[in-house]
């Protein structure tokens, strides 16, 4: 369960950074958009375990089996990896055709990528930028997006809600958990929390009482961090970005 939040946050980072080459390739025009917000937010722990209570193999099923049939859905937070931290804002539909994720870290700098019908678009600082060893217009750009070139549409299944889930629960598997079932409250919704065999410092997930959907993803020691996950099935309001946040590249 070590790696439960780092596996997702991997393949956004490669996708953001690939994505940022293509565009720096290749001309098209792109938008402005709202930026979602990485929160931490306290949990208050009861750490009682009821005898009604499902089992720990009952919880991560199911949340598993909800979280694999939204049709959207939003996470926010920070993790780190060998000791680089980053933090991820992401909010996006299962089929991945609507996705707008922010990710940034110290070294790659800011980044954020809009999937909508129609097309990707990309925004950067100039640290991202320069990463990607984009040209003069682009560093001088600011804050306005590149839009992807056509060939980076066969990317939005990797973009997909449903692409970071499968990641993460790949990472958790039921022998990794332990068979104790406590409570907790999460950003006021009544949780039970199932951990690693080791405890909790070695990774925890937080699933609603009421409706078994993911709360909170936890890290461990080694690579510790924090996803916490709202708007399941919601209308998340993604729109390509305004005409005029677009830069069009000769």
């Amino acid at each position: 369960m070590n790696t439960m939040t780092t596996r997702v946050v991997a393949l956004a980072g490669a996708l953001t950074i690939s994505l940022g080459a293509a565009a720096c390739s290749k001309s098209e025009t792109p938008t402005n958009g709202a930026t979602g917000q990485a929160g931490s937010q306290s949990a208050t722990s009861t750490t009682t375990t009821q005898a009604q209570a499902p089992t720990a193999g009952e919880v991560l099923e199911k949340a598993k089996t909800n979280a694999l049939a939204a049709t959207s859905g939003a996470f926010a937070g920070d993790v780190e990896d060998e000791g680089k931290k980053m933090t991820i804002d992401f909010k996006g539909t299962s089929d991945g055709k609507t996705a707008d994720i922010t990710i940034a870290a110290a070294a790659d700098g800011k980044a954020r990528v809009i999937s909508v019908p129609e097309g990707i678009f990309i925004q950067g600082d100039e640290t991202f930028w320069k990463k990607q060893n984009a040209p003069a217009k682009v560093l001088a750009a600011k804050d306005k997006f590149i839009q992807a070139p056509a060939s980076a549409a066969s990317m939005t299944e990797s973009l997909s809600l449903k692409a970071f889930l499968e990641k993460a629960f790949a990472a958790v598997t039921p022998d990794q958990v332990a068979s104790g079932v406590t409570e907790e409250t999460v950003n006021g919704i009544d949780c039970w929390v199932i951990t690693d065999t080791k405890g909790k410092a070695e990774g925890a997930l937080y699933v609603s009482k009421d409706g078994f959907e993911v709360v909170r993803f936890t890290g461990s020691a080694k690579s510790p961090g924090q996803l916490d996950f709202s708007k399941w099935n919601e209308d998340l309001g993604i729109k390509a970005p305004d005409a005029s946040q677009v830069l069009t590249l000769p």
